[in-house]
């Protein structure tokens, strides 16, 4: 599938006003558990490798660079346990993509994720924690552009942001810009 999505970082001010302008219609608590290699190969070829933890059950999610700037593929299948490493041929390899390698578990980035639909638009807020760090996001995942940008353009409005706010460092980046700090601290 290809994922569609602007995002912007946010405040725990603008957070916590985003949160009350809508009636939410669900929210769910999600961890992702991050897998690269020690030097980090996937994360240098924007190749995501994660498995994905809610209520118990486990997918194995991975992302790979699209056409558009802000468009991924993500491909999915059910795991039963959530595994230390996952070997090369566990992972997937779409059409052209290079011999991937052994991977393991680096850690994990536990998100409250509030979510309202629209038509042809999704809006994921997300509360994330990883590392002792929290941080929050707006996420607008769509189908439909041109009502993906009015409905950005309105939020970004009311919560005062820079209309050209919608491109931010994702969910991994941050995550592996943490993990890199721990791992080389004294």
């Amino acid at each position: 599938m290809i994922e569609n999505e602007f995002k912007i970082l946010l405040t725990m001010e603008q957070y916590e006003k985003l949160l009350s302008l809508y009636k939410w219609d669900r929210t769910v608590v999600q961890t992702n558990h991050y897998y690269d290699t020690d030097d980090l190969r996937l994360a240098e070829m924007h190749i995501t490798c994660r498995v994905r933890e809610i209520n118990g059950a486990y997918f194995l999610q991975m992302k790979f660079p699209a056409a558009k700037e802000y468009s991924r593929v993500e491909l999915e299948r059910t795991l039963n346990s959530l595994p230390e490493t996952l070997a090369a041929e566990e992972l997937f390899r779409p059409d052209g993509c290079v011999a991937l390698p052994e991977v393991k578990r680096l850690g994990a980035l536990t998100t409250t994720r509030s979510v309202k639909r629209f038509d042809g638009v999704e809006i994921d807020l997300d509360k994330s924690e990883y590392f002792g760090k929290t941080d929050c996001e707006l996420e607008i995942e769509f189908t439909d552009e041109t009502a993906a940008r009015s409905l950005l353009a309105e939020i970004t409005e009311k919560l005062g942001i820079q209309p050209n706010s919608e491109v931010c460092m994702g969910k991994i980046r941050r995550f592996l810009e943490e993990y890199t700090k721990t791992k080389t601290a004294p």
